[in-house]
């Protein structure tokens, strides 16, 4: 999910054919409370115990003039409730991402969340996974380089993996740079076969050298695909692709 945010500021949603806060997600969304928290929301199934969590980390960058923020956008909702459905809890936050020099305070506000997340008395605060999004990519870097003992899988789709447009990632954002020194986890990838020309170089460049590295990629391929399928794109091809990557990133948390 980037938007286009070139030097005169302008923020566009790229081609998409509507806006991500009024396209649908390909799942049905079940009908699962949230909870909101400052600036992330909570999704949690009814449960004698904890639960595992996943941080669901949009794109970029973000227009704070745009009429609703990703934690409402119909896709991440889908997520979140998706997960709390399957008995794990889901949480979506809003980061301030709105230039490729604001990862690290984009970074610190999915850290504060987990935090607030993992402080409540339903979630398993030993079992996080964090799903990056689009230009939600680059906060792979830091979790690779320095893994938290909470974070048991990751997970990437349709990911921007190093400089996109006219954005200069912030030191410490690259991913690519990190993945040869990366300690051992599990990452669910999905990648779009349709790709932006100016992403889908760097997601290969990422997997070839994660073949060769201590990172479980396990991929997902979504050949008729194009970046942003899962509020675009309503196939069953789409349709399963989600269902497969929930289905893996869960599995590592149960």
């Amino acid at each position: 999910m980037c938007g286009h945010s070139p030097r005169g500021h302008r923020f566009e949603y790229m081609t998409d054919p509507q806006p991500p806060w009024v396209a649908p997600f390909v799942l049905d969304t079940p009908d699962v409370p949230r909870q909101r928290h400052g600036h992330w929301d909570l999704y949690v199934p009814e449960s004698d115990g904890p639960r595992p969590l996943v941080m669901f980390v949009h794109g970029g960058p973000v227009n704070p003039a745009w009429p609703a923020s990703p934690r409402d956008w119909h896709v991440f909702r889908g997520y979140g409730a998706q997960v709390a459905a399957r008995g794990f809890a889901g949480a979506v936050v809003d980061h301030r991402l709105t230039g490729g020099d604001a990862y690290p305070q984009a970074y610190a506000d999915v850290l504060e969340a987990v935090e607030a997340a993992r402080a409540d008395e339903r979630v398993d605060a030993d079992r996080v996974a964090v799903w990056v999004f689009s230009g939600g990519g680059p906060m792979l870097a830091p979790l690779l380089r320095d893994r938290p003992s909470w974070l048991k899988v990751l997970g990437a789709t349709y990911p921007a993996l190093d400089s996109f447009l006219d954005f200069e990632l912030a030191k410490g954002f690259h991913p690519l740079d990190e993945v040869a020194a990366a300690a051992p986890i599990p990452l669910v990838f999905t990648r779009a076969g349709l790709e932006r020309d100016f992403l889908a170089p760097a997601q290969a460049t990422f997997l070839e050298q994660a073949a060769g590295s201590r990172i479980a990629v396990e991929l997902i391929e979504v050949p008729n695909g194009v970046h942003g399928f899962d509020h675009t794109d309503y196939t069953d091809e789409s349709r399963a692709a989600v269902e497969l990557a929930l289905g893996k990133v869960l599995s590592h948390l149960s």
